[in-house]
């Protein structure tokens, strides 16, 4: 008896251990994690005026992201034809997505980033894998909600000709236990060199950390850093789901520096300034769209060699995803 206890309790312990490894390691090619796609050669590289967008797409799964509900075939593909109809109507030059999926079992497999690129006849994109996973166990529970085989990331998506793209990988936080980062998604500086007839610009994509405070201080820094850099010999855009408030918006549930940390710069602008934010506050919340109550996501720039022409918040996106984007129009310098 003591024997198949004893059988029994290793099986399930080596069950366990075989799981654990297969589901937190990756089932895609790590090679192909940062590529630039091409669709077609036939770039738009001149025009004055420009229109740049970032989206935290959220797979697509509109108010259920996150949440341990079903998610449907249906709700996807509705969602993908809704956002068909906002980016004709936006039809913008440049979008960096984040939380978009290329093959995951959460959106049923199919690869995002291809569809809206074909469908609007861009001619490249830049992608950048943060989450390659055979298995994530989450939500917890119930397990038939669970995410399973992701593969997930950010994207710009360009009609201007994309020359380069880099990323680097940030900081995960440093109180997580070690099985939480076994499943957890990498955070990305997605760093993008992309050519006009003006000359070259860089478009930094990032999607910093949602639930610990000090590691999105940590990460925001070291984007500053990598900011400075590019903007001594580029015009530098600096875009993304930040995963924070501004520092004057009127409800803040504790003091954070991140946004702090890039509105102090002297040479960055960005988007929706503090005066016209103010002026209705509610109107520039980008999260969530259920009923939205917050900004998180947010266009700097380099003053000095770009000039914003008109921005919002896309609040006609709807429910597409959890996130409204935000759009600008500019010139080079």
């Amino acid at each position: 008896m003591k024997k198949i206890l004893l059988y029994t309790v290793l099986i399930i312990v080596t069950s366990f251990i075989t799981f654990y490894f297969w589901a937190g390691s990756g089932f895609s090619d790590v090679d192909s994690y940062y590529q630039i796609e091409t669709y077609h050669d036939d770039f738009t590289n001149d025009g004055d005026t420009l229109k740049i967008m970032t989206y935290n797409i959220g797979y697509l799964s509109g108010m259920t992201n996150n949440l341990a509900v079903e998610r449907t075939p249906d709700l996807t593909y509705e969602n993908l034809h809704k956002s068909y109809s906002f980016l004709s109507n936006q039809n913008p030059d440049i979008i960096g997505f984040q939380e978009i999926d290329f093959n995951s079992d959460r959106s049923f497999n199919f690869n995002q980033l291809d569809s809206l690129a074909i469908r609007h006849n861009y001619p490249n994109a830049a992608k950048a894998i943060n989450w390659d996973k055979s298995y994530v166990p989450f939500p917890y529970w119930p397990i038939k909600y669970q995410f399973g085989k992701i593969l997930s990331g950010q994207a710009i998506l360009s009609k201007l000709q994309i020359v380069s793209d880099s990323v680097v990988v940030l900081d995960k936080p440093q109180s997580a236990p070690f099985y939480y980062k076994k499943f957890y998604l990498d955070r990305l500086v997605q760093v993008t060199k992309i050519t006009h007839t003006s000359g070259e610009f860089v478009v930094m994509n990032v999607h910093l950390e949602a639930f610990d405070k000090e590691t999105r201080e940590s990460q925001a820094e070291q984007v500053l850093q990598l900011f400075n850099k590019y903007e001594k010999e580029y015009p530098v855009f600096l875009i993304g789901d930040f995963n924070s408030r501004p520092p004057f918006a009127t409800e803040i549930t504790e003091i954070e520096k991140t946004i702090s940390i890039f509105l102090e710069h002297p040479g960055m602008g960005e988007a929706i300034d503090k005066s016209r934010y103010l002026e209705n506050e509610s109107s520039f919340f980008t999260f969530d769209t259920g009923n939205p109550y917050e900004r998180l996501d947010y266009i700097f720039y380099t003053k000095n060699r770009i000039t914003k022409v008109a921005s919002d918040v896309a609040r006609e996106a709807g429910d597409i995803s959890d996130h409204l984007p935000v759009w600008m129009t500019f010139t080079l310098n």
